[in-house]
């Protein structure tokens, strides 16, 4: 299943580096993160921000993507128990709606 990296703005992340659960966050970011997505004069540029927890932390790891025309998707890998499959299956869901609205619009 691809990403439609073209609907994704923005992407923010909280995770600890050393936790399992965190597993998700990382391969995420890989994937988005990509010669064509870094720089700023890119069409398909996407703005990323991550903090990292330090290594005893405690908190859950969570992610929050933004799309063009304004909408939200915050997943909270660490409570549901996500596995990276998940994340891009719900990230690529919402992306083709959008792109479907899109093209009936237009």
């Amino acid at each position: 299943m691809t990403i439609p990296i073209s609907t994704i703005t923005t992407f923010r992340t909280t995770f600890n580096p050393f936790s399992h659960a965190s597993r998700p966050c990382r391969l995420f970011l890989s994937l988005l993160r990509t010669p064509t997505t870094t720089p700023t004069s890119s069409p398909t540029h996407i703005d990323i921000k991550v903090k990292q927890l330090p290594r005893n932390s405690t908190e859950q790891p969570v992610m929050t993507i933004g799309f063009k025309g304004g909408k939200e998707l915050t997943l909270e890998v660490g409570k549901r128990g996500m596995k990276i499959g998940d994340v891009v299956e719900e990230v690529s869901r919402v992306g083709r709606a959008l792109e479907r609205e899109a093209s009936l619009k237009g």
